[in-house]
């Protein structure tokens, strides 16, 4: 008794679907980025038009398949002492081609 020659054609079409869809997903994760940490930090720093006191660089992913994109945020603090920032920036490099996706702004 074989349970997978045993099954209908819909359950094959549906593990067959799911391998495909999981390898997909799976290969778009661990694609290999041509561009590191310090030279998307350099590509983002010619968006801005201030001198940030603190920057932060984190690789994510979007969409689907998923993309490698890194997320660049420069900032400074407040000067008031509170928790908001005086401005706030971030950046969305494409970790593969280096182009610049979106800018966001938080004057």
């Amino acid at each position: 008794m074989n349970p997978i020659r045993d099954s209908s054609t819909a359950a094959k079409m549906f593990i067959v679907l799911a391998v495909i869809i999981t390898a997909g997903y799976f290969g778009g994760c661990l694609g290999k980025t041509t561009v590191n940490s310090d030279e998307a930090i350099r590509i983002a720093r010619q968006q801005i038009d201030f001198v940030p006191e603190h920057t932060n660089a984190e690789l994510g992913h979007q969409g689907f398949p998923p993309t490698n994109v890194w997320g660049i945020t420069f900032w400074i603090e407040a000067k008031d002492g509170g928790d908001g920032f005086e401005r706030r920036t971030a950046v969305e490099v494409h970790a593969k081609t280096g182009a610049v996706l979106r800018i966001h702004n938080d004057p």
